[in-house]
């Protein structure tokens, strides 16, 4: 059975020639199709809509090897956490099944995600019952208003629904991915974040990367200073907080009504998601970096971080 594995996962195994400025601590891996996913999915080079190349998601190469020779060196990768993410193809929820259950043989010291879209609750027990403990669910599209042009063939209340069934079988175990920057405004962005943590599932934010060849790639990459924004945000309402106490609109833009002290926030600009997840640089280059992958290189570039914020409070 072949997968797809990120690049910076192959190189952690020694199993392709890379140079990887940060580790990932979790392997990252996606179920195959030459074909790609049925989705169509405007920003993402997976989906078969896009005539974009199949060996990427997001920015990142995720090569083709099979399951055994991947699981035969696993171990050598010093994985905190394995990601499997889901595509839309025949009998793809079997096939997830079939890759954790070998996951869970052969690499059981190794705690399982699994990314997907809506599938049935009975699935959901069955990842469980395999050994999943945490759950991604690919909302990405935070506003009705432009979803179902983004997101074919979903709809978003669909998601929600599957979101609270999620909460419910992984004892709130549950991260939501959110995708900034594809045409949403700040409001329903944050508003939706606080959705997410009101039905008790937690935001896996992402930055949109226009990519070639995609319905989207000439969208751009949105201002770094306004996803700053949205991570102080995210930041707030992972400790409790409501909207209301965060911030304020402002002749339609949002600003902050909390003090920010970067060194007091820096866990903010770390990646999101599940444990042990840092995704290095899938959205962006080292060069600019919008989700920090590792607290050592967010401590080299913590002023940058400074004066950044200091941008957006202006």
């Amino acid at each position: 059975m072949l997968v797809r594995a990120s690049i910076g996962s192959l190189a952690a195994m020694g199993l392709y020639d890379a140079n990887v400025d940060v580790k990932p601590t979790t392997c990252y891996l996606l179920q195959y199709s030459s074909s790609g996913c049925s989705a169509g999915c405007l920003f993402c080079p997976q989906s078969s809509y896009n005539l974009s190349s199949k060996e990427f998601v997001s920015r990142v190469p995720w090569p083709p090897i099979e399951l055994e020779a991947l699981l035969h060196n696993i171990g050598s990768g010093n994985f905190s956490r394995i990601c499997l993410q889901t595509i839309l193809k025949k009998d793809f929820e079997k096939e997830a099944s079939s890759i954790i259950r070998r996951l869970s043989e052969v690499a059981s010291n190794i705690p399982v995600s699994i990314g997907t879209t809506p599938v049935s609750e009975e699935t959901l027990y069955e990842f469980r019952s395999l050994g999943v403990d945490f759950i991604g669910v690919g909302l990405d599209v935070a506003s009705n208003r432009i979803f179902d042009k983004i997101k074919i063939p979903f709809k978003m209340e669909d998601f929600w629904n599957f979101i609270k069934r999620c909460v419910n079988v992984f004892n709130g175990n549950v991260f939501v991915h959110l995708i900034y920057g594809l045409g949403e405004n700040d409001t329903e962005f944050a508003y939706t974040m606080e959705k997410v943590y009101e039905i008790g599932a937690e935001v896996a934010l992402f930055s949109f990367t226009p990519i070639s060849v995609t319905k989207l790639e000439h969208l751009p990459q949105p201002e770094i200073e306004r996803y700053r924004l949205m991570q102080i945000i995210r930041y707030f309402l992972s400790k409790g907080y409501k909207l209301k106490e965060i911030i304020e609109e402002d002749g339609g833009r949002i600003k902050l009504k909390v003090n920010v002290d970067v060194h007091e926030i820096k866990g903010a600009f770390l990646t999101s998601g599940c444990p042990a997840c840092n995704r290095p640089f899938y959205n962006e280059r080292p060069t600019k970096v919008y989700n920090y992958p590792s607290p050592s290189l967010l401590d080299k570039e913590i002023e940058l971080i400074g004066s950044q914020i200091r941008k957006l409070l202006a």
